[in-house]
């Protein structure tokens, strides 16, 4: 099998989706991910040139944009926490809304196109009513761990191979872009409590072992079975990129209301109660 040890319970293509004349995106929502991917709610791979969404609010869940290191451009960010950062090609930035944030995001130079993921991550029930808080790391500043038999790990969350991202993920989860020349094998033993693994075949091919015959091709997410036996992926004739997710399921009931996910009604309606009071802040009318 082109992955070995674990058990594939769905292997879906993206739907494809387009917002304006500036956005285009490969989207993978809840019910590809379902209870095995606890707790990844969504994954964009999304293709953005100009403007698209205007600034909005979150609450309850991780928004994680990472801009993929061959992108030709990077992404502008800002919130109402005052944070204006710049997300360049390999960076990555995590907004944990907790009780609510406002924020937006923008192409750095418009016109340019920019690639990469917008990831959004269930936060624990406990976090619900916790302030943001915000990570940002520059390109060089990514982990990036070369494997014995040829290719390359960069580290977006968690850890692997003795090293980690410079900030603590608001539970326990890893998240590798793994890059694979032709033949190479990745390995990986997951901690025993990271029950929840899936994968995003974004470029090339999985190889069946043992055989030159192509097993999973991109564009795919794998999701598997709940389970901590380990990883074993071997890439294509054409090499492959692949997005590694894993984690602890948090087992939490989630209710949503577009932008945010909680525990129940009534942490929705304190929600919305907060944004309208204006409690979660706002953006200047223009950026700076």
């Amino acid at each position: 099998m082109p992955v070995s040890q674990r058990q594939i319970v769905r292997a879906c293509k993206p739907e494809s989706a387009r917002h304006g004349g500036h956005f285009e995106a490969l989207r993978m929502g809840a019910t590809i991910f379902g209870p095995e991917g606890d707790p990844w709610l969504n994954l964009d791979h999304f293709r953005m040139a100009g403007p698209t969404f205007p600034p909005h609010r979150d609450a309850g869940f991780s928004a994680v944009t990472y801009i993929l290191r061959d992108s030709r451009g990077g992404m502008a960010n800002r919130d109402s926490r005052g944070d204006r950062s710049l997300i360049d090609p390999g960076g990555l930035h995590w907004t944990a809304a907790g009780r609510g944030i406002v924020h937006e995001e923008i192409p750095a130079e418009p016109g340019s196109l920019t690639e990469g993921f917008q990831i959004f991550i269930r936060q624990p029930v406990e976090q619900e009513g916790q302030p943001p808080a915000i990570a940002h790391v520059d390109a060089e500043s990514v982990p990036v761990i070369a494997l014995p038999t040829g290719g390359t790990v960069r580290i977006l969350a968690g850890e692997y191979d003795g090293r980690s991202v410079p900030f603590a993920t608001p539970s326990p989860i890893a998240m590798f872009d793994l890059l694979l020349d032709v033949g190479q094998e990745f390995l990986w033993t997951p901690p025993a409590a990271y029950q929840s693994l899936s994968l995003y075949l974004f470029a090339g091919a999985l190889a069946e072992e043992g055989a030159d015959a192509v097993g999973f091709a991109a564009p795919l997410l794998l999701v598997f079975a709940r389970d901590s036996a380990p990883l074993r992926v071997t890439a294509g004739e054409n090499g492959t990129r692949v997005l590694v997710m894993a984690g602890k399921p948090l087992n939490a009931p989630s209710v949503s209301n577009g932008p945010f996910v909680l525990s129940s009604p009534a942490a929705l309606e304190e929600a919305v109660g907060r944004y309208r009071s204006g409690a979660m802040g706002a953006l200047s009318p223009e950026w700076d």
